[in-house]
């Protein structure tokens, strides 16, 4: 049995730690910029415009540039944005709907 609760506890601690936080920003996202495309690599590809990363050591925002990504059959790409709350701005992640 107390082994049982041991592992059980241990289990518990190691996920606890895998856990993402989310991370408020107390500075507004820049403008988005304007982007020029590149040429589509194939009809199977996507467009995935570019949007302003939060920089730690930097504690600033630094621009991540669009690019073409693989099609995933029957699904459509649903862009990241930023959020604001009341705590302060949060990324919400891109993802495939």
């Amino acid at each position: 049995m107390k082994k049982a609760i041991f592992g059980i506890l241990l289990t518990m601690v190691l996920f606890s730690g895998c856990a993402k936080k989310t991370l408020y920003i107390k500075i507004a996202p820049p403008r988005n910029k304007t982007e020029i495309r590149s040429e589509r690599p194939g009809i199977k590809h996507v467009w995935v415009d570019g949007y302003w990363q939060w920089h730690r050591k930097k504690e600033n925002y630094v621009w991540v540039q669009g690019s073409w990504i693989k099609k995933k059959e029957g699904k459509i790409w649903i862009r990241g944005s930023w959020e604001r709350t009341r705590r302060g701005w949060k990324w919400v992640k891109s993802y495939w709907k």
